[in-house]
């Protein structure tokens, strides 16, 4: 129960990665207020978490709208009094293709719903992260960090993301507020249905850039990605701020 009683924020929680996470945050004991655009998949999860237990709030949010955002965030907090955790889950993807067949608007919406995003929701919960002594965790990519084929505007937003969480980790420290990054591996439920709709000789996960790994399988969101997510979001990580953890299986190792 390591996020008891801990009001923890989920952009993007419908998704692959934050699906997984909610549910293990609920069997953490984290009071979850979860967001996303697709309704059904929202209403999925909270249920999931529910069922463990958790008191979930959900609400339908288009996150590139600031207004959207804040009416968010201030439910949330007439729900919950509080926020400890804010996670920034939430941006759109296209399917891999070459950058010269990238247009303004691809790259605009993953400007929008992924960087523009991340502003707005860390700006509008700071005072409540303050009180709290919060964490925030934001997601970069390998995409970005190795420079992967046929993702040049999610590559280049998603570095722009671990940009913007240094500064906001140097400028928010003193607040007793920390800003990590993760740049997650594992074969999602989003990876995998859109692997089932290419013929068979194209479903390699290396074709959509999943590098070998040193641990010789393909992560797990649910075991190998969230308990990294959730220490970050949690009080046992309050020396570690304005760090990028890469939860690849060793695909890229640092010095």
């Amino acid at each position: 129960m390591k996020m008891k009683d801990k009001v923890v924020m989920i952009t993007g929680a419908a998704g692959g990665i934050g699906k997984y996470l909610s549910i293990r945050l609920a069997e953490e004991g984290a009071l979850l207020a979860l967001c996303d655009i697709n309704e059904t998949s929202l209403k999925e999860v909270r249920v999931l978490c529910e069922n463990k237990g958790a008191q979930v709030f959900t609400k339908v949010v288009a996150v590139e709208n600031e207004d959207e955002n804040k009416a968010f965030v201030n439910e949330v907090v007439d729900k919950f009094h509080k926020i400890d955790a804010l996670i920034n889950l939430a941006i759109a993807i296209d399917t891999p293709h070459s950058f010269l067949d990238h247009t303004i608007a691809t790259l605009d919406k993953s400007y929008r719903t992924g960087l523009v995003s991340t502003w707005h929701m860390m700006r509008l919960c700071y005072p409540h992260l303050k009180e709290t002594n919060g964490n925030i965790v934001n997601f970069g990519s390998a995409a970005g960090y190795l420079g992967l084929e046929g993702y040049a505007a999610y590559a280049a937003i998603k570095e722009g993301i671990r940009g913007l969480s240094r500064v906001v980790a140097r400028e928010w420290g003193k607040d007793g507020i920390t800003v990590n990054v993760v740049n997650p591996g594992a074969i999602t439920d989003n990876i995998k249905n859109y692997m089932s709709t290419l013929p068979e000789e194209q479903r390699d996960p290396g074709l959509l850039g999943f590098k070998e790994t040193a641990v010789g399988h393909f992560g797990d969101v649910y075991k190998d990605v969230a308990p990294v997510i959730i220490f970050l979001a949690s009080s046992e990580s309050k020396y570690l701020t304005g760090q990028t953890f890469n939860v690849d299986g060793g695909v890229v190792m640092n010095a």
